[in-house]
Formats: structure tokens, C-alpha cells, sequence
């Protein structure tokens, strides 16, 4: 067999010779299986069906005749729906092997890795591949398109939230939109909404195109699940009724407008941050703590217009109206200001690029225990790392599933 080669591969390769230009790609369909021989001395087999004798010879005859004879080794591709058993493949070597050439190939027969949720880009080996379905069957999110999920592509600020926002149960934000850049039409136009009344951003501007970091996206979960102040009990004409928690300072969430009477029972309290969206502070809000600061994020004209005490009969009624709220205590009102850095809650996270004092420390603290996520290294966080697709609702996954 080794010398002989069939009369119809030499007859087309005669009739290839006289018809096809020199180094022209060779191609003949032998059994619904196209054979192609370029230049370069690749030899692909696409198409379906099963290799034979006969399919080696002819891929042989278009080889020589593409190259002219002048390449010594053969780059044999076979197509994924294309099958073929151990003697015909021994059966290739030895005979490119008599004919003075070596081969080499790939078997893209091979079966392909299987793919997770329909995805194309999401293997069952990937670490994102149970959170992609989570995800996606939670209508956290769903693909880029209808095959492909883009597990690598980054995460912006709009998106973080807007998953956040649905696997929180999409509640119906209570406050009007109070961002000159998102429109009613965004997709994460509630989301958004949401966020600022949970404290979560803040201003008048929401940069939703911002890439979402790694520290971003534990401290929009932490603060999500509650954060250091615990949880906020805010109904729906923005009083603060009550508060679960026992940190030290307290941020209050934007879009709050009053703080109800004894709102807050925890003694350690030391510091609180009060956004202006506050217009009233009812008795007793702050009785029975520590407060020694109050750090206003308004000027103190804006201070001095919020209506602190409207208690008008009772018990409370000659009181002085701000004693009325901050009953015992003489905290210090800082104007224009959040709790500057140094008086921030300290905590050691263990990473050399994470300060004990970060705005985000106690969040990658919380991650790392939470298990949500680790260090990229045994002694860094990368709090500045811009979050993929992927990550992030491996992230979620990890804390809410």
C-alpha cells in the first residue's frame, strides 16, 4: 500500500497540475468530506464523516501538488465533526513517513469543552461558572448576547449596582432621582435611586461609566448588607426610625430627611455623619450614647434651619429644643465635613496596600471574612484592580447565594 497510490488521486492530481496555478490552494471533496492542501503544506479535513485510505492519498496528491514538493513536513487539521480510529492515524505517519516527510495533527475532532448556561465563553472549569448561572437564573444579569456572557469584560459602577439592586429584590426607590446624569430611560435608572437612599453614593452626579474596583465592589456590598451602622429602618417619606448596629460612628444615609425619636439606642456611639437631606431631629434621637462629634455635611446656615425637638407638649415641652435631641451630651458639630480619616474606625485587614484608616478597610475586612473574596496575594488586596464580569457576580454569588 505504501508505494501505491490510487488512479484517481494520480489522475487528479494530473488534472490539478494542469489547471490550478503553482502554490494555489488545492481543494476535492471526497465522501462529503472537503480536503484542502495550501502552500505552507497544511492539509485540513472539514466537513463530516469518517477518514479513510482513500481521504489520506488524495490530502497526499493535493499536499505535493500545493507546495510543488518543496515542504518536508505536513500540518494535518482535522475538522471537529470529523472521525477517524488509532489505525488510520498510524496508518498517516507511515505513510508521510515513506514518502520522506513528517507530520504533524491537530485534532480539533476532539469533543469540545463543554460550555455553562448556553454560554460560549463560560466552561463547567471556570470558577465563575455556578455564579454565572446563579446570576443569571436570579435575573441579577443575564449575557452580553444570547451566547456569550463576557466573563473578562470590566464592571462599571452602574452595573455593580444595578446587580446589587436586583438581588436585593428590586425594591421601589421612595426618593426622586437627584442625579443631573441619569435619565428615567437608564437601565439602572432605580438602581441608582436605590443606591443614594442607601447611603451607597452620594451627590449629584452617579458616574455610572466609572469601572467598578475591587474596593468599590466589597464596600457597595458591605454598605448593601447594612455596613458598619448596621441596618436603617427608613420608610417611605425618608424618617429614620431605627437603626440595628453597634459601630462606633455612624453614617447616615442621603435622602433621610428626619431622624425619629430614640432612632438610636446604642451607647458606643461616638461619631455620626448627617447628610443634608435632613430637615428634622426629633427628642431623644441620639439619647442614651456617646456622641462626641457630629460631622454635618452641610454648611452651618443649613444646620441651623434643621428643626431639632418639635416636641410641643409632654415632658419635653420647656426644654431646650436641641438638649430635647441630644439629651445629657454636648457633641461637637463639625460643618462642611464627613468623619475625616484619622477618626474613622481603625482596622488591620492584614494587606500592606489596605490602611487601617481606608474609607474601605472595614469592607475588605468584611469580604475577607464573609469568604466573598481574598487577597490577590498572600499579603495584598489590589484595591485599585478594575472588577470583571466574572468577579463580580462570583462576589455576589459567594455572599447572598
Amino acid at each position: 500500500m505504501k508505494k501505491k497510490i490510487l488512479s484517481l488521486a494520480l489522475a487528479l492530481a494530473l488534472c490539478l497540475g494542469l489547471t490550478v496555478p503553482a502554490f494555489a490552494a488545492r481543494t476535492y471533496t471526497v465522501d462529503d468530506i472537503i480536503i484542502t492542501a495550501s502552500s505552507d503544506g497544511t492539509i485540513s479535513f472539514t466537513g463530516a464523516g469518517v477518514l479513510t485510505e482513500l481521504h489520506m492519498e488524495v490530502g497526499y496528491e493535493l499536499f505535493m501538488a500545493a507546495t510543488e514538493r518543496k515542504v518536508k513536513t505536513a500540518k494535518i487539521n482535522i475538522g471537529a465533526n470529523i472521525t477517524y480510529d488509532e489505525d488510520w492515524l498510524a496508518e498517516v505517519k507511515d505513510f508521510y513517513s515513506y514518502n520522506d516527510l513528517s507530520v504533524v495533527i491537530s485534532n480539533s475532532s476532539a469533543p469540545p469543552t463543554p460550555t455553562v448556561g448556553g454560554f460560549t465563553d463560560v466552561k463547567e472549569s471556570d470558577y465563575f461558572a455556578d455564579p454565572v448561572v446563579w446570576a443569571v437564573g436570579k435575573k441579577i444579569t443575564a449575557g452580553t448576547s444570547a451566547t456569550t456572557f463576557s466573563p473578562n469584560q470590566n464592571c462599571t459602577v452602574a452595573q455593580i449596582l444595578s446587580f446589587l439592586y436586583r438581588a436585593y429584590g428590586s425594591p421601589s426607590p421612595k426618593k426622586s432621582n437627584p442625579f443631573s446624569d441619569v435619565k428615567s430611560s437608564d437601565y439602572y435608572y432605580n438602581a441608582a435611586r436605590w443606591a443614594y437612599e442607601k447611603g451607597m453614593v452620594t451627590g449629584s452626579t452617579f458616574g455610572g461609566d466609572r469601572p467598578c474596583t475591587r474596593s468599590m465592589a466589597v464596600t457597595y456590598m458591605w454598605q448593601a448588607a447594612g455596613g458598619a451602622s448596621g441596618e436603617f429602618n427608613i420608610n417611605s417619606h425618608g424618617v429614620l426610625n431605627g437603626y440595628s448596629g453597634n459601630g462606633g460612628d455612624v453614617v447616615i444615609p442621603s435622602g433621610v430627611t428626619n431622624i425619629a425619636a430614640g432612632f438610636i439606642e446604642n451607647k458606643s456611639l461616638t461619631s455620626v455623619t448627617i447628610p443634608v437631606s435632613v430637615t428634622e431631629i426629633d427628642d431623644l434621637a441620639f439619647f442614651d450614647s456617646s456622641l462626641t462629634d457630629i460631622y454635618y455635611e452641610g454648611s452651618q446656615a443649613q444646620w441651623d434651619a434643621i428643626t431639632v425637638g418639635y416636641n410641643t407638649g409632654g415632658d419635653w415641652a420647656f426644654m431646650d429644643l436641641y438638649d430635647s435631641a441630644f439629651m445629657d451630651i454636648e457633641p461637637t458639630v463639625h460643618y462642611n465635613s464627613k468623619m475625616p480619616q484619622q477618626d474613622r474606625q481603625s482596622t488591620d485587614t492584614g494587606f500592606t496596600d489596605v490602611s487601617s484608616t481606608a474609607d474601605y478597610a472595614q469592607a475588605v475586612a468584611w469580604a475577607v471574612e464573609k469568604g466573598v473574596t481574598s487577597g490577590t496575594t498572600a499579603t495584598t488586596f489590589s484595591p485599585d484592580s478594575v472588577c470583571t464580569r466574572g468577579q463580580i457576580v462570583t462576589f455576589l454569588h459567594r455572599a447572598l447565594a
